[in-house]
């Protein structure tokens, strides 16, 4: 399951003369997952939610939800579109669902909290082994949010059933993470990416001690990992750590620029559908010298960089953040132009509550129209389109990869947002 934490945000501007912050808001650059794989045994679901009187088939699923279905044929089709992922990238293991899977999608999280009799609290979704069923719901975490809580937990699902019910916990959260993370450009999906906010997440979990050694990570019982999280600072630190060693054993290359390890990654997972022992297995595989492996990662984690679509992406949903707080504060924008000169007068810097300590973003907000030179998008680049909604869409253009939309809508009496990337 995906442990769901909005943190508490906050805009401020260096020339507010007031003197105050903006009011508080719950942004979703801030979410955090700490997922605990998969809940093992029967939990019997509760009664009591919303009916989900909407019931969408879709190739490999049967969606049942009280949203509209349209919406919810949205979410089916990008299930569908990640179980393919799942396996064409894991084609060693692929083997077609004799029946479709089960999920629940629900509109409040309070109905999702009753569906799951409160079994799984703080959650943003669930993969339940014994009904081959996934639950999740869209308050708060938006369709975006909701999108890659289904990449991650529908992969835990997926290897579950057919790759192996025991794949070490944080090989199964770092495979989840990888694919939670792909972005789906309308006709293919990118893995790999690597955001910024997981790399100062990760440079300071290794500064603070809060990471283990590769030894005590691939002995750790998923019992031990579980316990762990009860810490919100450890429990992120083991996140970020099995999203990157999986990261390291899928995507470091050789000198000549291919994959290191990624045969090698497939030839232990067979080992493991296999029933081999996993700690053995690793060793056979990558290197009996885990402490000499565990260099060659620490060495290729100090390299890591972000990679620009999830820069972009970070960076527009921080902009649908700044848009949706001046709209609450009773200000509109036309274009970039008067939006670039709102924040070039105010000074503006996101804050945000994590783990009860104030974090402030370093950079000025006017960053979040710039490209990764911290050249301004031009007005042909980022754009406002105008359109019958509560805010205009924002539209981006970088010369390197797809547009990136955002589309704002209403979900009750608040304003929310996805984002959305669309085919070159």
């Amino acid at each position: 399951m995906d442990e769901y934490k909005r943190d508490d945000c906050r805009l401020s501007s260096a020339d507010c003369r007031t003197g105050q912050a903006w009011p508080a808001f719950q942004s979703a650059i801030g979410n955090r997952r700490c997922a605990i794989a998969a809940v093992v045994g029967v939990l019997a679901l509760a009664t009591g939610a919303a009916a989900q009187t909407n019931v969408v088939d879709t190739k490999y699923y049967r969606i049942h939800s009280d949203l509209d279905r349209p919406v919810i044929a949205d979410y089916g089709k990008r299930l569908d579109v990640m179980y393919e992922e799942y396996a064409r990238r894991l084609a060693d293991f692929e083997s077609p669902p004799q029946q479709k899977f089960v999920v629940h999608l629900f509109r409040k999280k309070s109905d999702y909290t009753k569906f799951t009799g409160n079994r799984v609290p703080n959650s943003a979704g669930i993969f339940i082994p014994a009904q081959r069923a996934l639950a999740g719901f869209e308050e708060g975490q938006g369709r975006a949010g909701l999108r890659q809580t289904l990449q991650h937990e529908a992969f835990h699902q997926f290897a579950w059933e057919v790759i192996s019910p025991n794949l070490p916990i944080w090989l199964d959260e770092g495979l989840a993470q990888i694919f939670e993370e792909g972005i789906w450009t309308g006709n293919q999906f990118i893995l790999g990416q690597v955001t910024p906010r997981r790399i100062a997440d990760l440079q300071d979990d290794m500064r603070a001690g809060r990471t283990v050694s590769f030894r005590a990570f691939l002995e750790m019982s998923r019992e031990d990992f579980q316990s762990r999280m009860k810490d919100p600072k450890i429990g992120r630190a083991q996140y970020n750590q099995a999203w990157a060693m999986t990261h390291f054993l899928i995507f470091a290359q050789d000198d000549a620029g291919k994959p290191k390890y990624r045969t090698r990654l497939v030839a232990w997972l067979r080992d493991l559908h296999g029933g081999r022992n996993a700690k053995q297995s690793f060793a056979d595989n990558f290197s009996q010298n885990i402490d000499g492996f565990e260099t060659r990662y620490r060495e290729w984690v100090a390299h890591l960089a972000p990679t620009p679509m999830s820069v972009y992406s970070d960076r527009m949903s921080k902009l649908a953040e700044l848009m949706r707080l001046f709209k609450d504060d009773g200000k509109e924008f036309d274009s970039i132009t008067a939006l670039r000169d709102h924040l070039t007068r105010g000074r503006f810097h996101l804050t945000e509550q994590r783990d009860g300590e104030t974090y402030t973003h370093r950079e000025n907000a006017l960053t979040y129209l710039s490209d990764l030179s911290e050249k301004p998008w031009t007005d042909q680049q980022l754009q406002l389109d105008k359109r019958r909604g509560v805010l205009p869409d924002i539209v981006l253009r970088p010369p390197e990869s797809s547009a990136i939309r955002v589309r704002f809508y209403q979900a009750g009496k608040e304003i929310n947002y996805d984002l959305v990337f669309e085919p070159q």
